[in-house]
């Protein structure tokens, strides 16, 4: 501080006379210089990127679990950690978790400023109308993440001023229907500016195919919340009826745009479906990718998913912190396409199965999703069994117990998105990148809207191109919970599952009451075979989420700072 204020002291003397006022900052700079700049333009925009939460969940490594907890999908290693937290909160007029919720509008007022600049700028035409468009793509994004949270939100399209009227500076809530269409309407005007790829130090960036990706989901969640929901708040919240036929519509209309135009095919270069699955989310960069949040250890933006995720016995520090519930892993059927649910009366410790009976002869995206019993890791075997019943050989390698981080919690942990290439992970040094959008999703969001407007002949097509992709048999009839539960397995922990129970409105029968569960494991070394032994996942506690959980209250402090605000119903 007193450098700064000598060195304020030397320009007042060196100027004289002159106004000190008329000397250019030189840590400032101004709206003409980015008018003139493209580099200034692309610093701006970059500034938008990173505040832009594509993945939820703070970078605190445990956290990136956030929705996957919240969800009903997995659970973390210790019950003081925030995806916990926030899943056990109960949401009222105070809000929900910090980390679940979203209010980004100085980020929507950056993407409004940087527009409102680029309409005067004097560079290359083609230049400015792609920068206005990456722009637009993260505010309609923006606007996406919060509508699926709120409801109708204040719909901001231009940068706001200090100078303006009161009652314009108070933005009253636009209906969730008019931000639907908003997002839809942006979404059609980008798909004909955006580029069809970038160069590869440019991915990352949204083309033409990420706008019809936006454009697919946004508008499947618009047909749910019109087919499952009701209208409240004169439309604050809720969209009528007879508006979801048409918003499937564009759902499907936009996935077969990328389906059967776009670059981006389903992965498949890999003959083992187990290890093509898995490639999906390690191979950065690969076909089916169609937009990524890209991580670097060169340009300092990292995470350590998979330092928290590599089991003990592979790690360096935390390490198998990130758990599948076993309900979850019960929804991935058998490869003969026969339920994977069990009997829980042969979750009691007596009932002896092999590993081929239970776990190996699973959805090969089962395999590829969790560590399991002897599962061949980095030229050696995961454990997590409990205790060795029997004698074990003299000179056999077998561990009587498994290392005690693996065998504490459910009896699976999260493989996905782990690269079994990283021996010993450092903490904060993963580059792998989190796929915000993909070919496999859009697959299952025409499916899913073809499936609601009545076509099950052509849900279960897309149905059964994700199936046969991942070593399943075809489905030969098909209902709503097959389309729903192929969701579930084929997008396990891409932050779909929490939004899409809230959709289809069924998170109350889903989470409501709820502890989920794990299983113990005990290893018979004579019979080879493995008991499992149900257990309590949650720390001994439930759930709560109510009927007007299915939106986000405002809050107390936004209702404080925008008296024009409403609060949504039950708050």
């Amino acid at each position: 501080m007193k450098r700064f204020i000598i060195y304020i002291g030397i320009l007042i003397f060196l100027a004289g006379c002159e106004n000190i006022l008329d000397i250019k900052p030189t840590n400032m700079i101004s709206e003409d210089d980015v008018k003139n700049d493209p580099v200034l333009v692309d610093a701006f925009l970059n500034k938008i990127y990173n505040s832009t939460r594509f993945q939820s969940g703070s970078s605190y490594s445990p956290d990136q679990a956030l929705l996957g907890v919240v969800g009903g999908e997995s659970n973390v290693f210790a019950p003081w950690q925030s995806p916990f937290n926030a899943a056990m909160r109960i949401i009222d007029e105070n809000g929900a978790h910090g980390q679940v919720e979203y209010w980004p509008y100085s980020n929507i007022r950056s993407a409004n400023e940087i527009i409102e600049i680029l309409a005067e700028a004097t560079f290359d035409p083609d230049m400015i109308a792609q920068k206005t468009a990456e722009a637009r793509f993260l505010r309609a994004f923006m606007y996406f993440e919060l509508v699926k949270r709120y409801g109708g939100v204040p719909l901001i399209t231009v940068p706001q001023s200090i100078d303006q009227p009161i009652e314009e500076l108070y933005v009253p809530r636009n209906t969730e229907k008019e931000i639907y269409d908003f997002v839809a309407s942006e979404m059609d005007e980008l798909v004909n500016i955006l580029p069809e790829s970038y160069s590869v130090d440019e991915f990352g960036r949204p083309t033409k195919w990420a706008a019809y990706a936006l454009k697919s989901r946004a508008m499947l969640y618009a047909g749910s919340i019109a087919k499952y929901g009701s209208v409240q708040l004169d439309g604050v919240i809720g969209i009528p009826a007879g508006e979801a036929k048409s918003y499937y519509d564009k759902a499907y209309d936009a996935s077969m745009q990328i389906i059967d135009n776009s670059p981006h095919i389903l992965y498949n270069e890999n003959a083992d479906p187990v290890k093509n699955y898995g490639e999906i989310f390690t191979k950065d960069g690969n076909s089916e990718v169609i937009l990524a949040e890209v991580y670097n250890l060169g340009l300092l933006k990292t995470h350590s998913w998979n330092y928290v995720c590599m089991p003990d016995g592979f790690r360096t520090g935390w390490g198998s912190n990130n758990w599948m519930y076993l309900e979850s892993w019960e929804k991935y059927e058998y490869t003969d396409g026969t339920s994977g649910i069990f009997d829980r009366n042969d979750l009691k410790g007596k009932t002896k199965f092999s590993l081929d009976e239970i776990v190996t002869n699973r959805d090969p995206r089962f395999l590829a999703t969790a560590f399991y019993p002897e599962i061949p890791w980095q030229d050696a075997k995961v454990y997590l069994h409990n205790s060795t019943k029997g004698t074990i050989p003299e000179g056999s390698d077998w561990p009587k117990v498994a290392p005690k981080r693996n065998r504490i919690k459910t009896g699976m942990m999260i493989r996905k998105r782990v690269p079994e290439s990283i021996k010993l992970p450092i903490s904060g040094e993963d580059e792998t990148d989190f796929i915000i959008f993909r070919t496999g999703e859009m697959y299952l969001n025409a499916a899913e809207a073809k499936f609601e407007t009545g076509d099950t002949d052509e849900a279960k097509r897309l149905i059964n191109i994700i199936r046969n992709r991942a070593g399943m048999p075809d489905k030969t009839t098909l209902t709503l919970d097959d389309v729903r539960n192929e969701r579930f397995v084929e997008l396990y922990i891409e932050e779909h599952h929490y939004w899409d129970i809230r959709r289809w409105r069924i998170a109350v029968d889903e989470l409501n009451g709820m502890g989920f569960h794990g299983v113990t494991w005990d290893y018979y070394i004579d019979e080879d075979k493995y008991t499992m032994k149900i257990k309590d996942a949650d720390f001994k506690q439930i759930r709560t989420f109510a009927e007007k959980n299915y939106y986000l209250p405002m809050g107390l402090g936004r209702l404080a700072d925008n008296p024009n605000l409403v609060e949504n119903p039950g708050y």
